[in-house]
């Protein structure tokens, strides 16, 4: 029997309680891993076992990419393939790096590929972010939060029109 608006109140408030976990675990588990590895190669990171399938030379519409092929699995199990590119743009001879992103509901996992080694091998940064989604899920649900307390008639204009006051009288 409450109105809409103590609703709303509620789900705004758990949507900053969810933000507050999401950032708290993101801070307190992120790992960061970079390395050099080299094709067929493969590494632990954050639990996860990461294998470098290929490395090929792309020729896109304005520019040329080096893509990655990268095989991430936990327990054995698949969880994702990964094509992380950096580009060249030949025209502003600017290099630029695409991540490739694998989301989840319980982490995050970026791949970055950079540039070859001596040695033969990449140079490849990975990333886990755990709960970088419960972010994201927070802040929607304090919007919807907030679309809910907006919707309770009692903060509608015309609602507060009907019941405004009669004008006072000038005094004789």
């Amino acid at each position: 029997r409450l109105p809409r608006a103590d609703w709303g109140k509620a789900a705004a408030h758990s949507g900053l309680g969810v933000v507050f976990i999401g950032i708290s675990c993101l801070m307190a588990w992120d790992v960061e891993d970079i390395r050099v590895a080299r094709v067929g190669e493969s590494f632990d990171v954050g639990g996860y076992t990461i294998t470098l399938d290929s490395v090929d030379e792309v020729e896109g519409p304005n520019y040329i990419a080096t893509v990655a092929t990268m095989r991430a699995t936990k327990d054995g199990r698949e969880v994702a393939l990964l094509h992380p590119e950096k580009r060249i743009y030949p025209v502003a001879a600017m290099p630029t790096t695409e991540a490739a992103i694998a989301n989840g509901l319980w982490r995050d996992l970026y791949v970055v590929i950079g540039d070859p080694q001596a040695d033969g091998g990449w140079a490849v940064r990975t990333y886990v972010k755990p709960f970088a989604n419960w972010i994201w899920a927070g802040a929607i649900l304090m919007a919807f939060g907030g679309a809910l307390s907006l919707s309770d008639r009692r903060y509608r204009v015309a609602a507060g029109a009907r019941r405004a006051p009669a004008l006072a009288q000038p005094a004789e």
